[in-house]
């Protein structure tokens, strides 16, 4: 509790901000006062660049109720369920007021949620290397290990969100909202109209602020527009490029097989050739970008500071809350002598989008930015 001010944490990546954000807002304050969103960057977990940049939507989600917005750092935010879930619960756990944490689920059923998380922690790490399991998806092994019914991408997320919590040791109670598509188009379909200038699937003011963007030929970011920069970059890499990126095991030969398809012509293309029964195409694209972006393959840590994106007048007064301890700044240059690796892969991640938007963005801008 802060100052008789309950706090609701939501993790998301607004891409872009919809109605079903709205909803998932809406019913969250139904339970608390306010709101922080910690939101991925300007790319996500589908190692793909957001369809506008992070300020534009984090804009967005506080005219869509949230409070105050802070940025998931691109090596978290690219990373699998279980990585994404853990560097954004260590964000809001690192706030010291957050009482809940509110996510959608398909089951709208905690005591499930909590159930398979606790299930899932009994599982070695040996089992998910378990031959039979070679080239299935990450919630169909566990569905397999666990004997559950398979769940749905959300209740995916939502139990590492618990696992994460569990983890930190945190006081943050898990709290889930049944999701209510039938009401809205899915994400990848707004993405889809957007791409032919349709922005009748969003709320006004989301729609209004895209629009500014795509006027000024920032969105929508699309990634055929870097598929040269990558292309070039893998036909280009040294042997010790590929050492400890996440994503790639030199042990299982990954390495060479990217390197062997970097004569492909087409992003697209050049998946198709990494991927094998053992690695999903998500497993693939990960690989990819994560080396582009120099990602590197460690151990677990909370984020070290708070990359506020934008925020309410609530919002103010719980950036003033934020232990004195964590760095709070609005860009990477506070940081860049404290946390020098943090502040290069966001400056790497940033400088890549501004290259995928419809006219290249200006370079460096991540030590520049300011609250606008």
């Amino acid at each position: 509790m802060l100052n008789n001010i309950s706090v609701a944490g939501i993790v998301a990546e607004y891409n872009p901000f919809h109605y079903g954000h709205i909803h998932h807002i809406n019913e969250t304050k139904k339970h608390c006062d306010a709101v922080v969103a910690v939101m991925s960057g300007n790319f996500v977990q589908r190692c793909e660049p957001a369809v506008c940049d992070k300020h534009a939507r984090a804009q967005s989600a506080v005219l869509g109720g949230a409070d105050l917005v802070i940025a998931l750092p691109a090596r978290y935010s690219l990373g699998s369920a279980e990585k994404f879930a853990y560097g954004a619960v260590s964000l809001l756990d690192s706030l010291g007021f957050v009482d809940i944490l509110s996510f959608g689920s398909e089951s709208g059923d905690i005591s499930r949620i909590i159930s398979s998380a606790e299930r899932i922690d009994r599982i070695s790490p040996d089992e998910y290397k378990a031959p039979s399991f070679r080239g299935k998806g990450f919630a169909r092994i566990r569905s397999e290990i666990t004997g559950e019914e398979q769940q749905g991408p959300n209740d995916v997320l939502a139990t590492e969100y618990v696992r994460a919590l569990k983890k930190l040791h945190s006081n943050i109670r898990p709290f889930c909202i049944k999701r209510t598509d039938g009401y809205i188009e899915s994400a990848t379909a707004i993405r889809e109209k957007i791409k032919k200038g349709d922005l009748s699937a969003l709320p006004d003011f989301s729609a209004e602020i895209l629009k500014k963007e795509i006027d000024a030929e920032r969105a929508p970011a699309d990634m055929s527009n870097i598929e040269r920069v990558i292309l070039g970059f893998i036909r280009n890499a040294p042997p010790d490029a590929f050492e400890n990126i996440y994503g790639v095991n030199i042990k299982e030969g990954i390495d060479k097989r990217i390197l062997s398809a970097a004569k492909a012509s087409s992003l697209n293309e050049l998946y198709s050739l990494i991927k094998t029964k053992q690695l999903t195409s998500s497993a693939v694209r990960r690989a990819v970008i994560s080396l582009y972006l120099r990602l590197k393959n460690e151990p677990y840590a909370p984020v070290p500071f708070v990359h506020v994106l934008a925020f309410s007048e609530t919002g103010k007064i719980l950036i003033k809350a934020i232990p004195e301890d964590i760095a709070v700044v609005s860009n990477m240059s506070k940081i860049k002598d404290i946390y020098p690796e943090y502040a290069d892969e966001e400056r790497r991640t940033t400088d890549l989008f501004y290259l995928s938007t419809p006219s290249a963005g200006e370079g460096y801008t991540e030590f520049t930015r300011k609250f606008q």
